[in-house]
């Protein structure tokens, strides 16, 4: 009897590590990887996801990575345009006109995500994706506030029309990926706030609790869609316990101890920006090794991994990101670093640019992230899932494993003409649309979704067209720093 039992245990152990194979999962505090160890040293490359950069390019970048040991990259999966002005980049994922979302699954939309998904799967390297953004940068949460007859920018985590078209946009990402082992995780915006950076005034109503509700709705939401991915909130892990302290007293409605505790949250995220929050220079490198103990121990009493997600400061210190680096590798945590440059690609620099053939990034980036590697943290084990993104590109790129270089092998299929039709966001209906023959899906993941759970009263669908949408400019807008 004993004997069967143990079999059996042994079954179910390895039935649970099959269905998890590829992807990067929790355990208690740590991240693990097929059963091992995963300890994240990785960086932001935001800009990967916001220019058509080409095949070739796209295999530099992650390969630089790869190559360095950066093993997660952090990069936009939102770029919002509505139809009164034009944006500084040429991709888009989604077109708003009067009021109706639609979902760009074009070359310069989702079809070149595709790509960005290929490119990273063939290096090696896993990627976070959050949603939206707090800022006005790309778009952000104040065009869907804008569009849809809100009035304040906390509108965005309350109005039932808003929360409603957010959901049509992330059930459209989240089902084209569901099955791709590259992604690690998704997030449900970056920098959530009660305030943003653009005209939107906060409402004076919107605290802890506003954004915490939220956060609890859209990660279960998407959980209910994807059960293979972490979720996280991606927000900058202010904490509310010390009303005497700034960055301690919950502002602007974040609460990394309170958002943690989300059962549908597999992870903190926090950030760390001493000179844009009001922390006196001489002090940074101090205030952030404190910073790091704090989210840790929140991490610990939770029972989940924590991650410093973005960190910089200028002008750039090697001391501190050394000192920082250390205090996350002796707790055994997890840290990306805000961010990557291909100096021969001439990346965007918003001033916290660390390129690959920075000094600071050889001495103290790539150290660490040697460090880290000797901890667990290998992706060297390529997925092998033939899934959304995997279809659009495995067949693009040649790969010499010897080397980790890789050869453009076809150019990007030429955009197809369809005639796009829009959703309107605003009701509590919206059509089904055809399916897109065009935008790389396979049989699995384009397959019916009606009947994922979706909350009472709304049909989640999202019009979706294939047709390329907006400028063809490559100018990226300035990433700022908000205190």
């Amino acid at each position: 009897m004993k004997v069967f039992a143990t079999a059996a245990a042994l079954f179910a152990s390895l039935s649970a590590h099959s269905a998890t194979a590829g992807y990067v999962t929790t355990s208690g505090t740590n991240f693990e990887l097929d059963g091992q160890p995963f300890y994240v040293f990785g960086t932001n490359a935001y800009w990967a996801s916001e220019i058509t950069w080409s095949k070739t390019d796209l295999s530099t970048i992650f390969n630089t990575m790869a190559k360095s040991d950066l093993t997660v990259c952090r990069t936009w999966g939102f770029a919002d345009l509505n139809q009164t002005g034009t944006a500084p980049y040429n991709v888009v994922y989604q077109l708003w006109e009067n009021g109706k979302p639609t979902v760009n699954t074009g070359d310069n939309g989702l079809g070149y995500f595709d790509q960005v998904v290929a490119a990273a799967k063939t290096a090696g390297v896993k990627l976070v994706v959050p949603f939206v953004n707090n800022w006005s940068d790309y778009g952000g949460i104040d065009v869907y506030v804008q569009q849809l007859g809100g009035k304040y920018h906390d509108d965005f985590y309350t109005d039932e029309k808003i929360k409603t078209a957010y959901k049509n946009f992330v059930k459209v990402f989240v089902t084209r990926y569901a099955d791709e082992e590259t992604i690690m995780a998704w997030q449900l915006c970056n920098e959530c706030r009660c305030a943003g950076s653009g005209a939107l005034k906060e409402s004076g109503n919107c605290n802890a609790k506003t954004l915490t509700d939220w956060m609890t709705e859209m990660s279960a939401y998407i959980k209910s869609l994807d059960s293979n991915h972490l979720v996280a909130s991606g927000s900058e892990g202010f904490m509310n316990t010390d009303k005497s302290v700034y960055l301690y007293s919950g502002p602007s409605g974040v609460d990394f101890d309170a958002n943690l505790a989300i059962k549908s949250i597999d992870y903190g995220a926090y950030h760390a920006y001493p000179d844009s929050w009001g922390v006196a220079t001489a002090e940074a490198k101090t205030w952030g090794v404190k910073w790091i103990k704090d989210h840790v121990a929140s991490g610990t009493k939770a029972g989940k991994p924590v991650v410093l997600e973005e960190y910089g400061i200028k002008p750039l210190d090697s001391a501190s990101y050394l000192a920082w680096s250390d205090e996350v590798y002796k707790s055994k945590s997890n840290m990306q670093y805000w961010q990557f440059g291909v100096k021969s690609l001439n990346t965007h620099d918003d001033g916290y640019a660390i390129f690959d053939k920075d000094e600071l990034f050889s001495t103290v980036i790539a150290t660490a992230a040697a460090k880290f590697a000797s901890l667990g943290g290998s992706t060297s084990k390529k997925s092998t899932s033939k899934t959304a993104s995997s279809v659009a590109g495995d067949a693009s790129y040649a790969t010499d494993d010897s080397s980790n270089e890789e050869t453009e092998a076809t150019e990007a299929p030429t955009a197809t003409t369809a005639t796009p039709s829009a959703v309107d966001a605003s009701s509590d209906t919206a059509e089904e649309s055809t399916a897109d023959s065009n935008s790389g899906l396979d049989t699995e993941a384009s397959a019916d979704t009606s009947t994922q759970e979706t909350p009472s009263g709304s049909d989640l669908s999202a019009e979706t067209t294939d047709t390329p949408v907006g400028p063809s400019s490559d100018k990226c807008a300035v990433r700022g720093r908000h205190a």
